[in-house]
């Protein structure tokens, strides 16, 4: 059984590293021979695959056996799926989509603005690939365990990882705002629901939903929606350091909010959590020319 759980767990992780690296690399590929429709096209033809594969493994280790014994095919297929009809499964499956969404649909755009700059591309996919390969194997713990909360250790590496993913949603929603000229309400927006999803993931994760902890979550994302705000009309064409800003902000606040609903916070580790916002924010503005400015969309 050792043996055979080795096995499996090895096959995840090749079979992720091939979909999301390989998909990626795939992508940069497309994306520079200017194809922007099969860029597209191709970009929901790979996410479909990632979202098999961790159905697969939530299927691998929540199914009944029972339909094996099943007479018709009707109560075969039927037996067969129905852990997928309670809800208490579906939710806890829709909460692991969040995460290799995010992940993924982030590079994706920062890939996309990004032609030509090959390098950057290639850090990306890779980067991303990595992220999506220890997200999806320690999803598969998670599952295989089947606990709530989920262990310390990975919370700590799914928290690390999403922080990455923040990064590259407010990077490439700005990015696209820019590049597009769309409306900012559109980034605002963004900024929000991303920062929720994040936070009730993180809650959902170590069981701790309840009325006052999501309108916490609500409020920070509220405060994370209006500080893009500000980021949209003072920062410049840089907008990889807005994302650093935003990712830096939303990693200080949701310490807070962890510290705050675990009964821990006190004024040494509000010193310690602002302490490395502090430097982030200032290796941030050392790399960043707010003279440069480039022409704005205006809207009426």
């Amino acid at each position: 059984m050792h043996v055979q759980s080795k096995t499996h767990r090895a096959i995840s992780v090749i079979a992720i590293s091939l979909i999301s690296f390989v998909g990626l690399e795939l992508l940069v590929y497309i994306n520079n021979l200017y194809l922007t429709q099969t860029y597209i096209m191709v970009s929901f033809y790979i996410y479909f695959f990632m979202l098999l594969w961790l159905y697969f493994i939530f299927d691998l280790h929540f199914k009944d056996r029972d339909y094996l014994d099943a007479k018709t095919i009707t109560r075969t297929i039927g037996r067969r799926f129905k852990h997928f009809a309670v809800w208490e499964n579906f939710r806890y499956f829709q909460n692991f989509l969040i995460l290799p969404g995010l992940l993924y649909w982030g590079s994706i755009v920062l890939i996309g603005i990004n032609f030509g700059h090959l390098k950057l591309q290639h850090f990306i996919a890779v980067t991303t690939s990595l992220a999506l390969v220890v997200a999806y194997s320690l999803f598969k713990e998670v599952f295989h365990q089947k606990q709530a909360p989920i262990t310390n250790s990975h919370f700590v590496m799914l928290t690390y990882i999403k922080v990455y993913a923040s990064w590259l949603v407010y990077a490439g929603s700005l990015g696209i705002v820019w590049y597009y000229c769309f409306k900012p309400i559109v980034f605002y927006v963004v900024v929000f629901l991303v920062t929720l999803m994040l936070l009730y993931q993180a809650l959902f994760q170590f069981c701790k939903i309840t009325l006052q902890n999501l309108g916490l979550a609500v409020l920070v994302s509220l405060v994370m929606a209006l500080t893009s705000f500000f980021v949209y009309q003072f920062w410049n064409v840089n907008y990889f350091s807005a994302g650093l800003f935003l990712m830096a902000f939303y990693n200080f606040l949701w310490n807070i909010l962890y510290h705050l609903i675990k009964k821990t916070l006190n004024g040494q580790v509000f010193l310690e959590q602002l302490t490395i916002f502090i430097l982030i924010v200032v290796m941030v503005f050392g790399v960043t020319n707010f003279k440069a400015k480039i022409e704005r969309c205006v809207f009426y």
